[in-house]
């Protein structure tokens, strides 16, 4: 009785590691794949908003620089 218990035991404890670990390395590795979409993400949006802030600059510099834009935009 006691090796069917073992048996059992060692059964279920090699289908646990034989399925649980090629799942949880999956797992984690579409984690890391999110992850580096996020920042990769993250990068472009930076990448844009100093485009942006860069073209926001030139366009004040533009209107200071001619006289009647200055004076229209007060």
């Amino acid at each position: 009785m006691l090796s069917v218990y073992f048996s059992v035991l060692l059964v279920s404890c090699g289908l646990v590691l034989g399925l649980g670990l090629p799942w949880l390395s999956v797992h984690l590795e579409r984690s890391r794949q999110r992850e580096r979409e996020h920042v990769a993400e993250l990068d472009r949006q930076r990448a844009l908003i100093v485009d942006y802030e860069a073209t926001i600059t030139a366009y004040r510099q533009f209107v200071q620089s001619d006289p009647e834009l200055a004076l229209s935009a007060m």
